[in-house]
């Protein structure tokens, strides 16, 4: 059995990830494809436009067979640490191949950089992981985190082919349009009306399910001028200082991104920022954080699957714990999870908490929480 892993947000899934999953399927006549999605925030900090369940409705549409999630707490993270967790969780689903986006669509480059690649970088002058290494690792977004996926398999040794496929846009950060067929995720989300041009059909008729992240402001006001500097220090990124910073200029702004924009420095970039302030929004401490990643992932989270991807969790439930519909107190990245959702669910009036602990649903097209370990 061939078992082919991604790791993706899709945030949204448009038409260029359509052409990277036919590829995939083009290249490798995969038995299964196992997608490793993030929850419903980004690995940068931002709310996705749609919540982890809806996101995998459209994943399962799109013909991926199996969705594991990356937790919010293992994803929110710079792309060494990102990329690390990542692989290990597909590793865990005893994938044999992952297949990326590249902009140079070649491995070669990731094993020469390995080989003068070194973890001693300075970052405490404030430099991004990606510019204070850029010596070694001068590559575009998708590659640095291509050289770091590299990296994880290698030092691990373990079974896992990684290969690349060519990014149809050179740069997934930007926003300009430039194919009548494919814009990038991030042009999409900076206009909303691109979604019916760029996005699948069972996206873009799910319009009225996106979530605005402007709504988030205000509950984060409230959360940094209702804590203490003391309380404030306890959250996870907010370094030494930050604190006294972020109750100086809460008051002076009426949205996020001109916030997020004072609190910019040399020292702390945008991305940067931007977590700290998910971390601040869900009051996710360092104490939490400090028990959570130090152990390597050892659970898979399941998010939604077809019939393929069950009949795949019955043959590797007894080689891993397997987590579908759940409940607080199994797992602290978990219970992290639940209290996202249950946020979410207050901001947002969605249902994502039940749906992180209801009973097993399914449909004629996919099973979303089918409990397979009840089997």
């Amino acid at each position: 059995m061939k078992k082919i892993g991604i790791i993706v947000e899709y945030n949204p899934l448009h038409n260029g990830h359509l052409i990277h999953l036919n590829k995939i399927r083009e290249k490798t006549n995969a038995d299964i494809i196992i997608a490793c999605m993030t929850s419903s925030f980004s690995s940068r900090g931002d709310l996705s436009i749609f919540d982890k369940f809806e996101k995998t409705r459209q994943a399962l549409e799109a013909k991926v067979d199996l969705i594991v999630e990356f937790p919010f707490v293992y994803s929110l993270e710079r792309a060494d640490v990102f990329a690390k967790n990542a692989i290990d969780i597909l590793n865990l689903m005893q994938v044999d191949e992952i297949w990326i986006g590249s902009e140079e669509n070649n491995i070669d480059l990731y094993e020469e950089a390995y080989l003068k690649y070194t973890d001693e970088f300075n970052l405490d002058d404030g430099k991004s992981l990606k510019k204070a290494s850029i010596d070694v690792i001068p590559f575009k977004s998708n590659d640095v985190l291509g050289f770091f996926y590299f990296k994880r398999i290698v030092d691990k040794g373990y079974n896992i082919e990684l290969h690349t496929i060519k990014r149809e846009l050179t740069n997934f950060l930007e926003n300009i349009i430039h194919d009548e067929h494919i814009a990038s995720s991030s042009a999409i989300r900076a206009n909303l009306e691109l979604i019916d041009k760029f996005t699948p059909k069972y996206v873009s008729s799910s319009k009225d399910k996106i979530l605005d992240e402007n709504k988030l402001f205000s509950f984060l006001k409230y959360k940094i001028l209702s804590s203490t500097t003391d309380e404030l220090k306890e959250i996870f990124l907010v370094d030494e200082g930050l604190e006294y910073k972020l109750k100086k200029e809460i008051n002076s702004y009426d949205n996020k991104d001109d916030f997020i924009n004072s609190l910019v420095s040399k020292r702390y970039t945008k991305t940067r920022i931007k977590r700290m302030l998910s971390y601040i929004l869900f009051n996710i401490t360092k104490k939490e954080i400090n028990m959570i990643q130090p152990i390597d992932i050892n659970f898979i989270r399941v998010l939604g699957f077809n019939e393929i991807g069950r009949e795949y969790l019955r043959k590797i439930k007894k080689d891993v714990d397997i987590y579908t519909n759940i409940k607080e107190g199994i797992n602290m990245a978990l219970d992290i999870e639940l209290r996202i959702s249950k946020i979410l669910d207050m901001i947002y009036n969605t249902n994502v908490f039940e749906q992180e602990q209801s009973k097993p649903k399914e449909n004629d097209d996919f099973i979303k929480t089918k409990n397979v370990m009840e089997e």
